[in-house]
């Protein structure tokens, strides 16, 4: 029996990967409805495909430029990315895992584990239900219980991500990224929902308020705010512990997430696989094997994270510049910012200026 907390899109794979090979599979779902409350841009890499066939049922809009903005300076990349509704998306995933097999059980609370029984609050009527186990696996969001419970909530650091729905014209096809002093220590981004309808945000380690308001009152100064959106994004250090005996964490209970952008999907149904995999396989690799893979690649994004922090207004409209350049336009269109190192090999090869900014990486 495996036994898994938390139905978002990485907990609801995974019960869908380990259902398709005849496991026995039951997820525990606080909330009582699947894909609720969204705290999600719903934008994602064109990489998703390797993992999940992407569906007319919960897909928005697509955009076809991403528009990078700084202090005096911007310039636009050709490359496609999907905007999904994120509650129908999840919906999907987790329909696909009860067809797989997997059990569900929405409105139960994880409470705590102790050797193979796991303790679940019914929160219909307060009863606590004793599940009997063989693994648990924590896909219970950045502040995981069943990291705290198990000892392996340590060396966490979060971003804070304030988003609002907003009524405003724009041509639907462009995904905008502000950078600078204005947006310390990530960025602002407006995501197309349609040509009528933005999604328009910020993500901060402290004074995101401040930083959001100010922010819409520059871009969308005077339109309709339809609601908001808040939440939590981890951040990646390879010091985070994922596996402790027959307990591991996945998804961003394991911060399993970008450091460059915040997303933690794409990554986190990797790692479902690779979690999958091992479960399967009966063996007991998976922290090991994810982290040779997938952890060198957010490491990498770590790394370049770290440089953009030190950077000022000026290093930002400099790097622009050199962006500007048509072949290195085309590198950043082509290739997927899910794999970074080989994304940042091919930029130093067609751009050896690319190099100025490895004191910045040197000293993260």
């Amino acid at each position: 029996m495996v036994t898994i907390i938390g139905a978002g899109p990485v907990g609801s794979y995974l019960a869908y990967l380990l259902a398709k090979k005849g496991m026995k599979v039951k997820v525990f779902e606080d909330h009582k409805e699947i894909g609720k409350p969204v705290q999600c841009t719903g934008l994602l890499t064109k990489s998703v495909e390797n993992l999940i066939k992407i569906k007319k049922e919960f897909l928005v809009n697509k955009t076809e430029q991403i528009k990078i903005i700084s202090n005096k300076n911007s310039v636009c990349i050709n490359a496609e990315e999907f905007i999904v509704d994120r509650t129908k998306f999840d919906n999907h995933i987790y329909n696909k895992a009860i067809d797989a097999g997997a059990n569900f059980f929405l409105g139960h609370r994880y409470i705590s584990n102790k050797k193979d029984v796991v303790e679940v609050k019914d929160l219909k009527n307060n009863r606590i239900k004793k599940i009997k186990t063989n693994i648990l696996i924590g896909a219970d969001g950045p502040v995981s219980n069943v990291a705290k419970q198990n000892n392996l909530f340590k060396n966490r650091r979060f971003y804070a991500g304030l988003q609002a729905r907003v009524k405003c014209k724009n041509n639907g096809n462009k995904y905008e990224v502000y950078l600078g002093s204005k947006f310390p220590g990530f960025f602002g981004w407006v995501v197309p929902e349609n040509n009528d309808i933005i999604r328009i945000g910020v993500a901060a380690k402290q004074n995101v308020n401040k930083i959001f308001d100010q922010f819409v009152k520059q871009r969308a100064k005077n339109k309709k705010i339809i609601n908001k959106q808040a939440g939590l994004i981890p951040i990646y250090s390879n010091k985070v512990q994922t596996q402790r005996n027959k307990v591991y964490l996945i998804g961003d209970a394991a911060a399993q997430v970008k450091a460059t952008t915040g997303g933690g999907i794409v990554p986190g149904m990797r790692c479902a696989r690779i979690l999958a995999n091992s479960i399967i396989d009966n063996n007991n690799n998976y922290e090991t094997k994810w982290k040779r893979s997938i952890g060198l690649e957010l490491m990498a994004h770590s790394k370049i994270r770290g440089m953009l922090d030190k950077f000022s207004d000026k290093d930002y409209d400099d790097l622009i510049s050199m962006i500007k350049k048509e072949k290195i336009r085309k590198i950043l269109g082509k290739e997927s910012r899910d794999n970074p190192i080989m994304l940042m090999m091919k930029l130093l090869i067609n751009e050896p200026r690319f190099l100025r900014y490895a004191k910045f990486i040197l000293q993260f």
